[in-house]
């Protein structure tokens, strides 16, 4: 304690509760100590839901932006509140809290924590609690809470011994613990930390808060309690925890005078991803949009030719079937690279950032967190792979160029044309992803984010809010907010449209653009078994696919967003989609949006496109790189 915190009524070293005399609640105290420490573990974002057993937390954090030491997102919903931290945390990877009140309001959080937990995004659940003695006993709004995210949190922690008469080191050290699981390199995710609180819940007045945040900012250092490689005031573990956790694995060495390909997917360390990348750089890769770029790619259209032996023509033959595959990070979005990776014949090395292998098809024989390369590729390997990615490259762009409707595909691939440097990139986690792999992601210059740990649609246009501020809040001297584009179906938009609810008084993105490919339902299933001729309706004609996976909504994207104050345009062709997304990059959703009557910030571009016809451009592009 420093000679000014004396002059702080009922300061003590080593209590997070009051001074005997001083009337500020131990919850008040409390809550003020939590927030101060979650500040100098270098949180810059909290979300913050309205409730009575949180009004602790939510004044504390209150107090924390009032005095510019965080940003505060207010929500009404905790689920999107939830996907809306997730959001900010996965641009950011800093830890972002949010808080919420007891009961079911803490089990709206579980669709983001499994996200979290499935893709390593550093997402911190405060729930508030009522003391643990009220449990079981009817009592309003009490469930038993603690722990209530499973296996889906990787750590489920409680302050309940400190809120009831710990100390301030007791509560800094619990934060503490919760900031280094979610941060923690391999194993980080979504964590649970629950405040059981007892009244009284408010001070007197407002200054009493304030009092209480100057009193927890005068402890110590201004440095976190418990100091690590993963509680800095940077907010991010530093290289070296990286490190340590990948070396577990050790190093695995890869002969490249075997055929070799690579298929990579997400990753949860993206510098340690963008090593392996370079180091893989001259090894032939098949990318999700969402993985490192890399050196030399194979169009995913064309990964179907590698499921062959051997290719023939105009008496030439080359063996195009790979004898190894090293796996970067998580791949899951295309059937032909599953095959690759089930196949018995084919020797797959694992490189992964995480506790978890990716090992899907169980055929891993190898892992590391490192690679080395040896020896020199195979005559005509790299020759094969070239024509594989201009095959692949060429059936999809034949595939949009032919006449017919226009589809969720064709969108993707004016979103991917319309992208600039600096961009960030939000994919839905349905048809969106896939299309944009085929339209050519992942680029240069361009950070895309997708839900790919659960790979569910859920939360989607409020992760798309957060990671806009994140994106803006990276490049804070920027003359215009960076641009954030999200490309999502219709189910999915409306599937989370509350994401679209921010009050307004609340920080808004600077530069959103929202295209949303509305084709009238479930866009992923005409690819799809269900979707086949037979499986369309009973014999009697009563519709079966339309029913129960085209679900076709009855939901008016325009009037949505009025009722939001959010800035819409629709269009009906690609030139038009073309258009409007080039003019919002000069300047902004005026420029394109139908109404003038919006709030600021982010524009939705309705592309109206056709359904049926998807399943048949699909069979067209496969038609064209099968070997017959």
């Amino acid at each position: 304690m420093t000679h000014d915190d004396h002059d702080l009524p009922g300061a003590s070293a080593g209590s997070a509760g009051p001074h005997p005399a001083d009337p500020t609640p131990p919850a008040v105290t409390v809550a003020a100590t939590v927030v101060d420490e979650l500040v100098r573990c270098g949180v810059t974002d909290a979300v913050v839901c309205p409730g009575s057993r949180s009004a602790p937390l939510a004044l504390a954090l209150a107090e924390a932006a009032r005095t510019g030491r965080l940003r505060l997102h207010v929500r009404t919903d905790e689920r999107s509140a939830a996907f809306l931290a997730l959001g900010v945390a996965r641009r950011s990877r800093r830890v972002v809290p949010v808080v919420m009140t007891s009961g079911t309001a803490v089990a709206n959080c579980l669709p983001a924590m499994v996200e979290a937990t499935a893709s390593g995004v550093p997402l911190l659940v405060l729930s508030a609690n009522r003391p643990l003695d009220v449990l079981g006993t009817g009592a309003n709004q009490t469930i038993d809470q603690a722990g209530i995210f499973g296996a889906h949190a990787v750590a489920s922690l409680s302050l309940d011994a400190a809120v009831t008469g710990g100390s301030a080191p007791a509560v800094r050290s619990r934060v503490d613990a919760a900031v280094e699981a979610a941060l923690d390199p391999s194993r980080g995710g979504g964590v649970q930390l629950d405040i059981p609180f007892a009244p009284p819940l408010v001070p007197a007045d407002s200054a009493t808060v304030s009092l209480a945040a100057r009193r927890a900012a005068s402890d110590g250092t201004g440095d976190p309690w418990r100091a690590s490689a993963l509680t800095t005031r940077h907010g991010r573990p530093s290289a070296a925890a990286g490190a340590a956790a990948r070396a577990r694995f050790g190093e695995v060495t890869v002969d490249l005078s075997r055929r070799t390909l690579v298929i990579a997917g997400a990753v949860r360390d993206e510098v340690w991803g963008r090593a392996m990348a370079e180091a893989l750089a001259d090894v032939p890769t098949v990318a999700e949009p969402t993985a490192p770029v890399p050196g030399t790619p194979v169009h995913p259209a064309g990964a179907a030719v590698f499921g062959a032996t051997e290719i023939s023509a105009n008496g030439f033959s080359a063996a195009v079937r790979p004898e190894q595959v090293v796996v970067l990070g998580g791949p899951t979005l295309h059937r032909p690279v599953t095959a690759l990776l089930s196949a018995p014949d084919i020797d797959v090395v694992a490189l992964t950032d995480g506790v978890t292998v990716p090992d899907v098809g169980r055929t891993v024989r190898r892992v590391g967190g490192s690679v080395t390369l040896t020896g020199e590729h195979p005559a005509g390997w790299t020759d094969v792979c070239a024509a594989v990615d201009a095959l692949g490259a060429e059936a999809v762009r034949d595939a949009l160029a032919a006449p017919g409707p226009v589809t969720g595909l064709h969108v993707a691939a004016v979103v991917a044309d319309a992208l600039r440097d600096g961009d960030a990139l939000v994919a839905g986690a349905s048809s969106a992803v896939r299309d944009l792999s085929f339209a050519g992601l992942p680029f240069d210059g361009v950070r895309t984010l997708s839900a790919r740990g659960a790979a569910g649609i859920d939360g989607t246009v409020s992760a798309a809010v957060g990671t806009a501020l994140a994106h803006a809040a990276a490049h804070p001297d920027e003359p215009r907010a960076p641009r954030t584009v999200a490309l999502m179906g219709d189910l999915t938009f409306l599937h989370d449209v509350n994401g679209l609810a921010i009050g307004a008084d609340e920080p808004r993105p600077g530069s959103l653009v929202i295209v949303v490919a509305d084709d009238r339902g479930g866009a992923i299933f005409e690819g799809l078994e269900p979707g086949a001729a037979p499986l369309r309706e009973f014999d009697d004609g009563t519709p079966a696919f339309d029913r129960v996976f085209g679900t076709p909504p009855r939901g008016d994207v325009a009037a949505l967003c009025a009722a939001f104050d959010v800035a819409h345009v629709a269009v009906d062709s690609v030139a038009d989609l073309a258009r409007v997304l080039d003019d919002h990059a000069e300047a902004g959703e005026d420029a394109v949006a139908t109404s003038r009557d919006h709030a600021p910030g982010i524009l939705v571009v309705e592309a109206r496109v056709d359904r049926a016809s998807r399943r048949d451009l699909e069979a067209r592009i496969r038609d064209r790189v099968e070997i017959r």
